[in-house]
């Protein structure tokens, strides 16, 4: 495997095999499964690496979840959601000009044919997520981590058997491992003491996963690095031109050449492929989360199946996080979304002061209208490969995600059928690019 950079032609750019722009999860796992293939690779980041939806959200590496947004019957509480600012999903009424066209979409797929549909095609990367995650845990790339599954907790019987049924019907298609067993009030309370009696019943999801996310992406940099990868930071992309022999780039740090680009930006890889004169029709969805410190720590982590939040132990605090934010904006705080996940989590974890909040944080995750990621070449640009739209899968597929790239970048079988994932197929020519 070759390391570092290839050098600088007569043009003064610094020439290189591959460079992956994006150094969030994403992006760090296809530059780390690039490397592994021995293909000599960059990275480019517009601000610091594991920026973006990379560092706050929950740390669940959760295949038997993965299950595309929207599902039937999802519609109808996302449209009651435009009058609750407090709603899990959340629509601001005043984005819907700017996001009228991705809804339809989004409410097209919301069909039982679209979800099975999805659900299968994601299950092919959720399938070896755990296998690509077991080699960066074995080359020190991965950071903390915990394999003693997470926690279900619900408020009634009912809401239980659901989610139990959901997550059976996900093992008997070799998706996950089966859940436990149904666990009654007092078998839960027993099995995790940090909750409330609100929490009625409940079950076990083993074989699950949770990390710290944050620690994943500095350790993976960091083996990167070690490993001569260049990681550049604070090198936004201001340019792109694909001649078909090469793709040149322009940013702030000065400008590269590559033989091929991935795109694994986020939500700003829509931007980027713009630049290239298409459109991918990417959104950003906003997540958020904080920290509290409870007077008893959960053992793992805790999906609250009837508040839409999950409560992780990370680095001696418990990170809570939850929500879908669409109001057109990347970044803007909006604090009531941090009060609606205390909100809907206080009835159910006991022994916390919920107004001692610390870490709040939100995150742009890249929404697709039937919520599959978007994997593979960009129409027209064949040099040009797009590892973007991981909706609020992320962490789960990024490894797997890193493994597909680098199979296309050296012309290896995939594995996995892309045509559910092609980065065209919401894309439209963008009739302002030059």
């Amino acid at each position: 495997m070759s390391g570092g950079g290839t050098g600088a032609g007569a043009s003064g750019r610094s020439r290189h095999e591959v460079v992956v722009i994006g150094g969030g999860l994403v992006g760090l796992s296809c530059a780390w499964f690039l490397a592994e293939a021995g293909v000599e690779v960059a990275v480019l980041e517009r601000g610091r690496v594991g920026g973006g939806a990379s560092r706050g959200n929950a740390g669940l590496v959760c295949p038997a979840l993965a299950d595309p947004l929207p599902a039937p019957g999802l519609v109808r509480h996302g449209l009651a959601g435009l009058l609750r600012p407090d709603s899990p999903l959340y629509v601001d009424p005043r984005a819907l000009p700017r996001l009228a066209g991705f809804l339809a979409r989004f409410a097209r797929r919301a069909t039982p044919r679209a979800y099975a549909a999805g659900v299968t095609a994601l299950g092919q990367l959720g399938r070896i997520a755990f296998e690509a995650y077991d080699e960066l845990a074995a080359a020190g790339a991965l950071g903390e981590r915990h394999d003693d599954g997470y926690l279900f907790a619900c408020a009634t019987r009912e809401s239980a058997r659901a989610a139990h049924a959901g997550l059976v019907r996900m093992a008997d298609q070799g998706y996950a491992a089966p859940p436990g067993p149904l666990l009654e009030e007092d078998e839960l309370r027993r099995l995790e003491p940090a909750l409330s009696a609100a929490a009625r019943a409940g079950f076990v999801q083993p074989g699950e996963r949770w990390l710290d996310p944050s620690g994943f992406v500095d350790a993976l940099a960091a083996r990167l690095r070690e490993r001569g990868v260049p990681i550049v930071e604070q090198a936004e992309v201001t340019g792109l031109r694909d001649d078909g022999r090469s793709v040149s780039i322009r940013t702030g740090a000065g400008p590269l050449e590559a033989g091929q680009v991935v795109i694994a930006s986020g939500v700003w890889s829509d931007r980027l492929c713009r630049m290239l004169g298409v459109r991918l029709g990417l959104v950003p969805g906003k997540g958020y989360s904080f920290s509290v410190e409870p007077a008893v720590m959960p053992a793992r982590a805790i999906y609250l199946a009837d508040a839409h939040v999950v409560a992780t132990p990370l680095a001696g605090r418990l990170r809570l996080a939850g929500t879908l934010e669409f109001d057109g904006s990347v970044d803007r705080f909006n604090e009531r979304r941090v009060g609606a996940i205390a909100s809907a989590a206080s009835r159910y974890l006991a022994g916390i002061d919920w107004q001692r909040r610390s870490a709040e944080w939100v995150g742009p995750r890249p929404m697709t209208p039937d919520g599959l990621p978007m994997i593979g070449r960009l129409p027209g640009r064949p040099r040009v490969l797009v590892a973007a739209g991981h909706n609020m899968l992320g962490l789960t597929l990024a490894p797997s995600t890193g493994r597909v790239i680098a199979a296309l970048v050296t012309g290896r079988p995939p594995g996995i059928d892309l045509a559910p994932f092609a980065p065209g197929r919401f894309a439209r020519w963008w009739s302002g690019w030059r």
